[in-house]
């Protein structure tokens, strides 16, 4: 009887195993279909990308043989990466839910709605604001006397990092509401730790933000207070 009992436990194991793999082929799948599709719209991608960088270098350079091959090759796969987000949450929903309780899969519905919103506004508002300011701030040193030659590949690294990083961090809400959803977080300790969130907040943006000038680093730490504040209400809906 308890032999019977281990081979049907090692058998749900396996099988979970297996289920997890498919879920990983299906991510890996349509990430690299998308990513091949983004490569014949390439040029028009790195047209629109390059538009920041193009209003202080009127020629966008190479240093590198492999520098146009290995710059395309990081547009497809970010590309790829981000508009595959919500099959990628689906995938992993779709994986946890049988393990979940029926409130915990409303709760988990609403949060993979919302961090493809969140991310997307991050990454936007990084390329149409972020990035075009601290371009602004870092060339001004320069002082007229310096021009700009930057290579795509250190400039396509820049752009990636910050639009991925902004994305994550516009998630703020999402990740306290997924806490708060297990009982993790509270509202009131959120409310009780402000002070502590604000300090916090102008640190962070000290270290993420891509220019050393207080006003860029002052306006992402209120973003980020801002961001913490949505983060409390979200929390009130969520806490168990």
């Amino acid at each position: 009887m308890k032999t019977q009992k281990k081979s049907q436990n090692e058998y749900s194991f396996v099988e979970h195993l297996e289920e997890l793999r498919r879920r990983i082929i299906w991510i890996i799948v349509i990430w690299v279909l998308i990513s091949v599709i983004a490569y014949f719209f390439s040029s028009q991608i790195l047209d629109f990308l390059v538009i920041p960088l193009k209003k202080y270098q009127k020629n966008v350079i190479f240093t590198r043989p492999l520098e146009p091959f290995f710059s395309i090759l990081k547009i497809c796969v970010f590309i790829g990466g981000i508009i595959s987000i919500p099959h990628i949450i689906i995938q992993l929903y779709l994986f946890v839910s049988p393990a979940l309780t029926e409130k915990e899969r409303k709760i988990s519905k609403v949060i993979s709605i919302f961090f493809p919103i969140f991310f997307f506004s991050g990454v936007i508002f990084t390329f149409y604001f972020i990035i075009p300011l601290g371009i602004k701030v870092l060339f001004s040193f320069g002082k007229g006397v310096l021009t700009p030659f930057v290579s795509i590949g250190y400039y396509l690294n820049f752009l990636l990092i910050f639009m991925i990083l902004l994305g994550l961090v516009f998630n703020l809400p999402v990740f306290f509401s997924a806490l708060a959803a297990i009982g993790l977080v509270k509202s009131n300790f959120l409310k009780q730790k402000r002070k502590y969130a604000i300090v916090g907040a102008f640190i962070l943006s000290a270290i993420i933000t891509p220019t050393t000038d207080i006003i860029t680093q002052t306006f992402i730490a209120i973003l980020l207070i801002f961001l913490y504040e949505i983060s409390i209400i979200f929390v009130r809906i969520f806490e168990t």
